[in-house]
């Protein structure tokens, strides 16, 4: 589907305001252009400007896109599924972006004619499509209504500029178009330059020169061709903001129908109403049952405090046992070894060499001892001796 971008928009907008400041004619002649009805029949309905049918067109298209999203809502909140949400965001998407983009055309007559065709397309998809297949008949009722008022408004518009027979060659060129392309449910970027039948050539040259125009006075300033462009621009620029932020939701919607979104979304939700439901359950059980399951859930608890002492003592007693038949075992082997035949063997090996080491001992003290008094009488002795001489010496 095929969207206007705004970026160059508003730099054509601003380039077309310059340029009008710069040039603009002290009279301007295009306000008393006028569009008379082909035929020359006038009795029916007053000429009309041609700049007022551009006026008319855009309070059109902007009724067109309010009725639109209007209805597009109120189906969207009345259903709860994730592809209806989309298809009521494309919608509104493609509905206003096809009225705003027509309205703001360069030639006021054509847009009137793709207009129609907008219009009439969008009932009779409605009617065989969307209400039936898709929406439903109780929620796409209203949208259905609303697309037969829209359509007859814009056809009223017409009557003051298109004959009858020109309405009539309109309306079987939309109804051959549609027969042959029933499979074209997104209408909204038909234009009547994109048919292809003899009457829809011939009625495209209502909208160019020597058609419907070539009454048009042909010495229109470029300055009001500039303003008129400024003022379209403008109208558009106005509603850009609401454009794209239908393009953020559709694109929103869009990520959140993806395969792994909807997967984690729907895992959310399924966790969700599994908590619910336990809460709601536990609200509706009478005092009695509530009891009941306090009282299992103590019972439980005491069991399992009562498992783990029984853990605890059973643990304690294998390791009592375990170190009772350590020391059981290591008595054992005590009493082996004290009655094994190596061990006298060694204690009496031991014994021998310690009486002998005992003797010998006593022996070597034995000597000692008697040096000892020898060395004792001896100096005794030689005292004695040297203690006579000295006392012999000192009498006279």
């Amino acid at each position: 589907m095929h969207l206007l971008n705004p970026v160059p928009v508003v730099l054509l907008f601003c380039l077309g305001m310059l340029s009008g400041c710069v040039s603009t004619p002290a009279h301007s002649q295009s306000e008393d252009i006028v569009v008379e009805p082909i035929g020359g029949d006038s009795s029916t309905k007053p000429a009309m400007k041609y700049q007022q049918l551009g006026v008319e067109l855009m309070r059109y298209a902007d009724r067109y896109a309010a009725r639109m999203v209007l209805e597009a809502d109120r189906i969207g909140q009345q259903t709860e599924t994730a592809e209806m949400r989309r298809t009521v965001a494309l919608w509104k998407l493609a509905s206003e972006t096809a009225a705003y983009e027509i309205a703001v055309g360069p030639n006021y007559v054509e847009n009137l004619l793709d207009m129609l065709v907008l219009a009439s397309l969008n009932r009779i998809q409605v009617e065989n499509y969307w209400m039936p297949e898709v929406i439903g008949k109780d929620l796409g009722h209203g949208l259905l209504k609303a697309s037969f008022m829209l359509e007859k408004e814009v056809w009223d518009m017409a009557d003051g500029i298109l004959t009858p027979d020109q309405q009539e060659d309109l309306q079987s060129v939309i109804y051959s178009w549609y027969e042959q392309n029933k499979d074209q449910h997104y209408f909204w970027a038909i234009r009547l330059a994109g048919f292809t039948d003899q009457r829809a050539i011939d009625l495209q040259r209502v909208g160019q020169k020597g058609g419907l125009l070539g009454q048009i006075s042909q010495t229109r300033e470029a300055a009001d061709e500039i303003r008129h462009f400024g003022e379209r621009l403008l109208f558009y620029i106005q509603r850009a903001p609401e454009l794209t932020r239908l393009q953020t939701e559709l694109g929103m919607l869009d990520a959140a129908n993806m395969d792994e979104v909807v997967q984690v979304l729907d895992n959310t939700e399924r966790l969700t109403r599994s908590t619910e439901r336990y809460a709601d359950v536990m609200e509706q059980l009478p005092a009695e049952r509530e009891a009941a399951i306090i009282q299992m859930f103590a019972q439980f608890s005491r069991e399992r405090e009562a498992t783990i002492i029984q853990m605890f003592e059973r643990l304690g007693r294998e390791r009592n046992e375990a170190i009772t038949q350590l020391v059981t075992q290591e008595r054992e082997v005590l009493k082996e070894l004290l009655s094994s035949q190596e061990l006298k063997d060694a204690i009496d090996h031991i014994s021998s060499q310690g009486g002998e080491i005992v003797n010998t001992t006593f022996i070597r003290g034995a000597l000692l001892i008697l040096l000892w008094l020898i060395a004792y009488v001896a100096a005794k002795l030689a005292y004695d001796a040297f203690r006579g001489r000295a006392e012999s010496r000192q009498q006279p």
